[in-house]
């Protein structure tokens, strides 16, 4: 990678074509825009690229885990400048952003992924599941009608898994072992899980 080279990632040059569509088309909605991408780099990239090209009356806020609390709960003060936050799957289902009216999809996340060939905990850029598009789909409708944009293709969507799996099916189940052991709560391959784990999963574990 040439660090010379300001050459925008495709990603982020789509965020800022969704974004200036909704600045000229917004059906006579207001409200601030939700971003989801997959990471802190390509949040980071978004972010420059939209300084360089959004209008400057909008405030750019990130939000993802690594910043500090004070950081993150930026994006519950008073405003008065339409905002554009931009943030990892974290703003999906664990809080609700006040002021939501738009959301721009990048259908991308980072996924907890065990291998049980390479015995690593890996953290993979994925395709989500339809169920996840939905559920950040209805972040721009919690005050009222809203507007979604997808940087996917419907054909893209409707290919994908309807559900996200399993945490347990995809993650190293050696806390898991020891949590069901400090509790007393016997072997986990006799433990009635909804989704049970598979047994070479639990055998690393070990």
């Amino acid at each position: 990678i040439d660090p010379d080279d300001d050459t925008p990632s495709p990603l982020a040059a789509a965020v800022v074509r969704a974004a200036a569509e909704l600045e000229l088309d917004a059906h006579g909605i207001t409200g601030d825009s939700l971003v989801f991408l997959p990471g802190e780099r390509q949040i980071q990239e978004a972010l420059e690229l939209l300084r360089r090209e959004s209008p400057a009356a909008r405030e750019l806020l990130p939000l993802y885990s690594r910043l500090s609390t004070a950081e993150q709960e930026r994006i519950f003060a008073p405003h008065a400048a339409q905002r554009i936050i931009l943030a990892t799957n974290v703003a999906e289902t664990s809080l609700t952003i006040p002021g939501v009216r738009f959301v721009i999809d990048s259908g991308l996340a980072r996924m907890s992924r065990y291998s049980p060939r390479a015995k690593l905990q890996r953290l993979p850029i994925e395709a989500i599941s339809r169920a996840s598009a939905d559920q950040r789909k209805g972040r721009c409708g919690r005050e009222g009608e809203g507007i979604c944009i997808r940087l996917y293709s419907e054909t893209d969507f409707a290919e994908r898994p309807e559900y996200t799996e399993p945490e347990i099916h995809r993650t190293n189940l050696a806390s898991l072992i020891l949590q069901m052991a400090a509790l007393g709560l016997g072997a986990p391959e006799e433990f009635p899980f909804i989704d049970a784990p598979d047994g070479r999963l639990l055998n690393d574990g070990y």
